[in-house]
């Protein structure tokens, strides 16, 4: 659970760090960060839990 939490945690990270914004989906697998996709709507900029998944995260392994 630890190297998922910090895979996801970096994946943001770099993600926000290049497009300065945080995302509700993220494709994490076959190499670089990209948004995610599919769903009942389009992809939302600052995503509630998201955003809550972030900040706890942070605040157990400290920033990525």
């Amino acid at each position: 659970g630890d190297e998922i939490a910090h895979n996801w945690l970096k994946t943001v990270n770099h993600f926000y760090q290049e497009h300065h914004k945080l995302i509700e989906k993220y494709h994490i697998s076959g190499g670089t960060p990209r948004e995610g996709g599919g769903g009942e709507y389009p992809l939302q900029d600052g995503f509630g839990w998201t955003n809550g998944v972030v900040r706890r995260l942070i605040g157990l392994y400290g920033e990525p």
